[in-house]
Formats: C-alpha cells, sequence, structure tokens
C-alpha cells in the first residue's frame, strides 16, 4: 500500500473514529482536508477563532499557553491518533492555547459545519466524544493533582530554604571576629550541604592569593595559614574564574591533588568548590566543601551555597570595617599619647640668658613624628642645646625621644665634652632600641661668658649661622646618625658668635615641605629668607619661617613634624 495512502488510513483510525462505522466515515472521507507543518510551524494560536477540528496523522504537537509575564507553560503533547480543537467548536469561544508542530506533522482539519452534523446525527461518534473528554478530564484533574503537590512541596522546600538562610544570617551577625565568623561561616555551609569537611578561602588581592584562616578537618576546626595563588588548584581555579567546580569522585579528576590525602590519612570522595561573591558579584572568597555524607553534591547543595554566599560576604566585609575601625581608633589612641609625649618634653620656657635672645617651637604633623628640641643649662655660664629627629612615627617615636633626652641630659653631670656626650649616647641608642630606630641629631653647647658654641652634628639638617653681611655659614662637623653604628667616632667643632649673630637650626620638616604641585620648599629658598630677614629678632626670624612654610604648602597636608631653634646674641 503506498505511504500516503497509509497516512491517509491512520485518521479513519484515530481516537475519535474508533466506534464509528465505516459507511459514515466514508461518507465523512470527502469532507477532511490534508495539511503539512514543519517543524516549530504555529498550526493555531491562542485567542484565534476555532472552525476546525484537526486530526493528527503523522507526527507530534505540543500545546502551551503563555501567562501574563510572557512566561510558557506546556499543557499537553499530543502524537498520531489524537485530535485538537474540538472544545472551540463546542463552546464557540476563541481558542485558549497556542498548538505547535515538534516535527514533520500530517494534520487532517474537519469544518465546524461538519463537525456539527456529525455531532447531531450519530450517537456513536458524540458518545465516543464524551468519552475521550471525560478521560482526559480525568487526566487533567490528575496532572492538576500532581502539579499541586510538586509546587507545595517546591513552597515548602524553598520556606524550609528561606528559615535556614535566615537562622544563617543571625549567626552570622552574631559576630564581628574575623576568625569566629569565618568559623561560622564553614560550619554553615557544611551544615547546609551535609559535607564532612573543608576551607573557608578569602581573596587576598593585593597579594593575589588566597588565603585560609579556618579549616574544619581531622583534628576539629583549626586556625590554619594556607595561601594559595590565585588560578592554582582547583579553589585557586574557581577564585580566577568564579566557575563552581562539583567533582563527584575525586580520584578520577585530573585537577586534583592527593597530596594532602596522602599526609593526613584522609580519603577525599567528592568535591564542591564554589566562589563567595558579595552584593556586587565580585569575588571575595572560596568555599571547599569535601565529602558530602550520603551521595554526591547536587545542584540543590550549589543554590544553598550561592544563597548563603551574599549574606557571608556581607558579614565578613562588616568584620573587617569593624577591624579596620577598630585599628583605627588603636592608632588615634597610640597618636594622643604620642603627642602627649612629645608635648611633654617640649621646654615649658626658653632660657633667660643676659646677651641673649632664643626662639624656639614644633609643629606636629598629623601623624605624630619624633621631632625634638631641648635647652638644658649645665652651670652659671654653658647651656646645652639640642634638636633632632627620631625615625618612625607614632608612640615608639616618642618614646625613643623621651630615651634620648633622658640620657643627653644625664651627660650633663659627667661633665662630658660635645663629643663625648653624643657618643655615649649613641652606644646607649643602639643598645637598647631596635635596628629600625635612628636619630638625626645636632647637639652643641653654649658657652655664654665666651660667646662659643661648640657642636656636633649627627646627620642633622646643616644649622646656618648669620654674622654680619658675610654669606650664611653651615655646620657640618659630625657623624652619622645615632643608633646605626654602635662604635662611632663623632667629630665637634666650634663658632664663635659676635654681635647681631645668628644661629638658626631646622628639622627637614621645613626644606621638604611639599605644596599641592609636590614642590618642596628647599633650602635654597630657606637661604634667601634669613638672608632677608638677619636683622630680625629671634622671634620674628622664627615667626618669618613659619609664615613662609606655611604659604608655601598652601592647601597641601602637613606630612612632617617641623620644629626650629633659633639663636641670636645681642648687638652691643
Amino acid at each position: 500500500m503506498p505511504v500516503r495512502h497509509i497516512m491517509d488510513e491512520r485518521v479513519r483510525y484515530n481516537v475519535l473514529f474508533e466506534d464509528l462505522p465505516d459507511a459514515a466515515f466514508d461518507a465523512l472521507r470527502s469532507k477532511l482536508r490534508k495539511r503539512s507543518y514543519l517543524p516549530n510551524e504555529v498550526i493555531v494560536d491562542e485567542g484565534a477563532d476555532g472552525e476546525e477540528l484537526f486530526l493528527i496523522s503523522a507526527g507530534r504537537v505540543k500545546i502551551s499557553q503563555r501567562t501574563r509575564n510572557g512566561k510558557e507553560y506546556l499543557l499537553a503533547l499530543l502524537h498520531d491518533g489524537d485530535f485538537f480543537g474540538e472544545l472551540e467548536l463546542i463552546d464557540g469561544r476563541p481558542r485558549s492555547a497556542r498548538v505547535t508542530a515538534l516535527e514533520d506533522t500530517t494534520i487532517f482539519s474537519l469544518h465546524r459545519d461538519d463537525f456539527e452534523t456529525l455531532l447531531h446525527s450519530n450517537h456513536l461518534f458524540a458518545t465516543r466524544l464524551m468519552t475521550v473528554l471525560s478521560v482526559r478530564l480525568r487526566s487533567l484533574n490528575h496532572h492538576f493533582m500532581a502539579e499541586t503537590e510538586r509546587t507545595a512541596l517546591a513552597a515548602r522546600l524553598e520556606l524550609g530554604k528561606r528559615e535556614r538562610l535566615i537562622e544563617a544570617t543571625k549567626k552570622l551577625n552574631s559576630t564581628l571576629d574575623l576568625d569566629m565568623l569565618l568559623q561560622i561561616i564553614l560550619d554553615l555551609a557544611l551544615e547546609m550541604v551535609h559535607g564532612d569537611r573543608g576551607t573557608v578561602y578569602l581573596v587576598d588581592e593585593g597579594q593575589n592569593e588566597l588565603r585560609s584562616r579556618i579549616s574544619k578537618g581531622l583534628a576539629g576546626v583549626e586556625r590554619i595559614q594556607i595561601r594559595l595563588p590565585i588560578g592554582k588548584g582547583i579553589a585557586g581555579y574557581v577564585a580566577a574564574t568564579g566557575d563552581t567546580i562539583s567533582i563527584p569522585d575525586a580520584y578520577l579528576d585530573s585537577r586534583f591533588s592527593a597530596d594532602f590525602d596522602k599526609a593526613s590519612g584522609y580519603r577525599t570522595k567528592s568535591i564542591l568548590c564554589m566562589p563567595m561573591r558579595n552584593k556586587e558579584g565580585n569575588i571575595v572568597g572560596v568555599f571547599q566543601l569535601l565529602n558530602k555524607r550520603k551521595g554526591t553534591f547536587t545542584r540543590e547543595d550549589e543554590l544553598l551555597i550561592e544563597s548563603l554566599s551574599v549574606h557571608a560576604a556581607l558579614a565578613i566585609e562588616n568584620a573587617r570595617l569593624y577591624e579596620q575601625e577598630r585599628q583605627k581608633i588603636m592608632l588615634e589612641r597610640d597618636l594622643d599619647a604620642a603627642r602627649e609625649v612629645q608635648m611633654s618634653l617640649v621646654p615649658k620656657e626658653l632660657p633667660d640668658v643676659p646677651g641673649y635672645e632664643f626662639a624656639a617651637c614644633t609643629i606636629p604633623a598629623k601623624e605624630v613624628g619624633g621631632d625634638l628640641f631641648d635647652f638644658h643649662p649645665i652651670n652659671d655660664t654653658q647651656l646645652a642645646l639640642c634638636l633632632g629627629d627620631v625615625s618612625g612615627k607614632g608612640l615608639p617615636a616618642s618614646l625613643v625621644m623621651a630615651n634620648l633626652l633622658a640620657i643627653l641630659r644625664s651627660q650633663a653631670f659627667h661633665h662630658c665634652s660635645v663629643r663625648e656626650s653624643v657618643q655615649r649616647t649613641n652606644r646607649q641608642l643602639h643598645k637598647y632600641t631596635g635596628s629600625d630606630k635612628f636619630v638625626t641629631l645636632f647637639y652643641g653647647v653654649l658657652d655664654t661668658a665666651r660667646h662659643r658654641m661648640v657642636f656636633t652634628n649627627a646627620g642633622q639638617e646643616l644649622p646656618f649661622v648669620l654674622s654680619g653681611d658675610a654669606p650664611p655659614r653651615r655646620l657640618e662637623a659630625g657623624g652619622v646618625p645615632l643608633g646605626m653604628l654602635e662604635d662611632f667616632s663623632y667629630e665637634e667643632d666650634s663658632v664663635e658668635l659676635g654681635h647681631g649673630d645668628t644661629v638658626i637650626i631646622t628639622s627637614d620638616g621645613i626644606s621638604e615641605a611639599m605644596n599641592e604641585r609636590a614642590e618642596q620648599f628647599g633650602e635654597d629658598q630657606l637661604t634667601q629668607l634669613l638672608l632677608s630677614n638677619r636683622d630680625a629678632s629671634a622671634q620674628e626670624l622664627l615667626q618669618c619661617i613659619t609664615t613662609a612654610v606655611e604659604q608655601h604648602a598652601g592647601k597641601a597636608p602637613q606630612s612632617d613634624d617641623i620644629t626650629i631653634v633659633v639663636v641670636k646674641r645681642l648687638s652691643a
């Protein structure tokens, strides 16, 4: 029998015509119209008028309906021997669903008028139609109940998931201690997916690596440091790509390294490795979870960890901000203590020596450094003075400063020369301070009877001496900063001070003061300033210097302490 005839004959055995006598079908045959459809071709569309009954001779079709938000739901799949379109012929309403061919499909259609004539004239056809519709209705009811139960189960699972996330969020918000928080995150992740052990890594962007601080292994929860370059190993790959890696059998995966198992005796079976993302979607860490207790890790496990990820990342960010704030408060306390120490060491009064005038100041930067100055009478005619700068910032630098002044002042009781005093101080600092601490220092002893200053300069800015109309002289004798070398033979020199002569000692905070264009104040500008004000009093000269530096800096922040000492012998 020809293929075409076979396909035509199939319509005779359509489920609707099973009880129809041959004579009745033969009378109907000429009224059937044959149509062919390609895959994905729409046969009837939702909302169209229903004027025909469709009988599938070959192929398959799907019946679907779209929701208001555009989502398509599959209502039924029909194949050869089925039919569709009968409801619209019965109730006269527009079609309620779309019918689409899934493959090459052959369909015979029967017009509404012919359908109604057959329905009213043939009791067997009408009964068969009612029977089929009844079966379809029962099937639809069964499908509806099954779908209702599936939806209810999914809702219960989703509710349980949300409840677990709410409880997890409460636990995540229970601490701001980062190590404790990471332990909670790991415990929650393992509990959610029923994992046996695992590690939580955090991304260190500065070092381009992963760091673990918490791991749960054979010995329970451990605080361990593991560093792993981003891109290396399974966790490193996840951090680099953001991919999720789920391995059902670790030893069958080439990416897995068994080194840890060999060292510990542990047997890794399944692995779930996922990125931890913050609310912006950036990767801030990696979950690596091992050995699901029953079976292997599932897509549901991945969704649970994905949901935990954002909450965990937010909690970690809060913990880090808290730690930064705590460190800031501690630093501010340290700076306050350092300022208090530094200012307590500043002489409360300037020396009152006939024939001389003195001016001095220190202006601390925001980050307290170690600038210092001091005046200390040795006897009725000798006055020790100094200006120094301790390396470093904060309280440690201030404590070194206090130690330095105590050592220098003690030298007066030993009647040491300037050179000996500095050498003894150097040995003490080298012995009792760390190798990272050193001090630049100008130290001099002014003999107010002989009008002569003996000095040594241990790496400090070279002081200026203004004498009459002569060019400024720089006081250079000395050596390396204190504390760098245990034994160093410092040089000393002296300068005679005539009437009107002035000694100006400054810290590097003057010459290195920056403006907003990163330009330094510089020694040339300082030299010109001193020459232009050589006849000013000690206090006036100090004020000229600080004002000029302030004007030069403008709105640029002060980056270093500014300290100045001015000694002037009065005119006759």
